[in-house]
Order: structure tokens, then C-alpha cells, then sequence
């Protein structure tokens, strides 16, 4: 009897320390979002305070501030054109690849995979100046073509690599009792793999969207007032005689970060099936 009360408590102080542990893990990763959060609902005045205000009635004037800028609403349209755009085309390209190479494996396949991933290890910035004359010599700078280019360069070798995994686990019978009802391997791909595919590609589509959504190098190089993103127009509040403009900058950063939080909230489901295929087999 006194064993088993000892493993109990043994339990319930190993499950009291694990619970400590996460808890001190959430709070440390979103101490910066806190604080950004924090800022945003500060006045100028509280904000450079010598002593640091941590109690205050919230303001939302630069919230009000940011959301009336005709050029915020503008970056913010720009940043959904080039990311939604970069998302689908990535998937469009990148899943019928993941699918040839998990399917159709061929002499050296693996070789050509595994060079898919030597454009997304390398710096962004080795690239941007070939990227930007290439561009530059077709007439695409400045424009949402050029950056969507330039953030599919990076995010397809991402969606192959997450969707070749996910290809691998799903058993090939099923596909074969598609082309036994008379479907060809196009219509099993379409009606079949893909619907299973699910959350796989909701998990590459967050990742691509969180690479593009953020992007703030290629964006600024590739881009003019007219089609410039939100990460752009956040560095003009860096700038000025006055220094950083903290109010409107965190509330802009609250805002940019806040659709992808939602988003991903909404696909938890499919974002941890998709990331966790192929870590186990069985």
C-alpha cells in the first residue's frame, strides 16, 4: 500500500514539474508578443516613461492611426496578393512533384531531390542580386510577379519535401482500388490521393505562408510604394528626426502577425497531422 501511494505522489510531482516547465516555456516564447501587445496600447507618454508603466488604461489610437493609413491597407492588399500567390503556386508545382518523386522513382532521383533543398539552405541574400538582375532584364521588377517568383524560389523545395513524406505513408493500394473501378491514375490522383493529402498541404501551406508573410528582403528590393508589403512599410517607423515611432509600429505588428495566428489556429488539426506524417513507422 505504501508503494503504491509513493508511485502516485511520485506521478503526480513528475506531472506537477512537467506542467511547471511548459508553463515557463509558453511564457518565455510569448513574453515578446506580450510586450509588443503592450506597447501597442500604451500612449507615447507611458511608452518613454523613466519609471516603466505595467498597469494603464488601454488606448487603441494607434491602432486607429495605422488602420486609417491609405498606404497600410494598400501594403496590407500587396502582402495577401504576393503570399496567397506564392502559397498556390508552390502547392500547384510543388505537389505533383512530391508525388512523381514518392511514386515514380527513377536513377538518381534521390541526387535531384536532395537539390531541390540547396536553394532553400542557401542565404536568402546569395541570391536576391542574380534574382534581381534576371528580373530586371525581363521587366518584372516592381512588380507582385517578381516577389512571387522570389518566394516560390524558396517555398517549393519546402512543400516537396513535406508532401514526398506524406506521399510515402499513403499506402499505394488505395490508389489501385481507384484504377480497379476504372479510374485512371490522374482522376485516383485527383479524387483519391489528394482529398488524403489534406493536411499535408495545409501544413505546407501554413509554412509557405509564414516564409512569405514575413519576408521583409526580397520585398523591399523588389518592390516600389505601389506594391510595396506590411514588413516594408513597418521599417518606415524606424526612421525620422524623431526616432522609433513605437506606437504605430507595434500596433502595425500586431496586426501583420495576427491573420497568420488565426490561420494556423483554424488548421491545428491538419498543421500537426501533416508536420507529424512519416516521424513514425510502423
Amino acid at each position: 500500500m505504501a508503494a503504491v501511494t509513493g508511485s502516485r505522489r511520485a506521478r503526480r510531482i513528475h506531472a506537477a514539474l512537467a506542467y511547471l516547465a511548459l508553463s515557463a516555456l509558453v511564457v518565455f516564447f510569448l513574453f515578446p508578443l506580450l510586450w509588443i501587445l503592450g506597447l501597442s496600447l500604451k500612449t507615447r507618454a507611458q511608452t518613454f516613461a523613466d519609471a516603466p508603466v505595467w498597469l494603464w488604461w488601454p488606448t487603441f489610437e494607434h491602432y486607429a492611426d495605422v488602420l486609417f493609413r491609405k498606404d497600410f491597407l494598400k501594403a496590407f492588399l500587396n502582402t495577401l496578393i504576393v503570399s496567397g500567390s506564392a502559397v498556390v503556386l508552390s502547392l500547384c508545382v510543388g505537389v505533383p512533384a512530391a508525388y512523381a518523386f514518392a511514386r515514380f522513382p527513377f536513377r538518381s532521383s534521390s541526387f535531384l531531390f536532395f537539390s531541390l533543398l540547396v536553394m532553400r539552405m542557401l542565404p536568402p541574400v546569395a541570391v536576391l542580386v542574380p534574382m534581381y538582375v534576371i528580373l530586371s532584364d525581363i521587366g518584372l521588377t516592381t512588380t507582385h510577379l517578381s516577389v512571387v517568383l522570389a518566394y516560390t524560389t524558396f517555398s517549393l523545395p519546402l512543400v516537396v519535401w513535406v508532401m514526398r513524406g506524406f506521399f510515402d505513408d499513403l499506402p499505394v493500394e488505395v490508389e489501385e482500388c481507384a484504377w480497379i473501378d476504372g479510374a485512371t491514375r490522374r482522376q485516383a490522383f485527383q479524387r483519391v490521393v489528394l482529398p488524403l493529402a489534406r493536411p499535408g498541404m495545409v501544413a505546407s501551406a501554413i509554412l509557405c505562408l509564414q516564409l512569405a508573410w514575413n519576408d521583409f528582403l526580397f520585398a523591399a528590393v523588389l518592390t516600389n510604394n505601389d506594391t510595396q508589403t506590411l514588413p516594408v512599410l513597418m521599417a518606415g517607423f524606424t526612421g525620422g528626426d524623431s526616432g522609433v515611432d513605437w506606437g504605430p509600429m507595434t500596433a502595425s505588428g500586431v496586426l501583420v502577425i495576427l491573420p497568420v495566428i488565426v490561420f494556423s489556429f483554424m488548421a491545428q488539426k491538419h498543421l500537426v497531422a501533416g508536420l507529424s506524417s512519416g516521424a513514425v513507422k510502423g
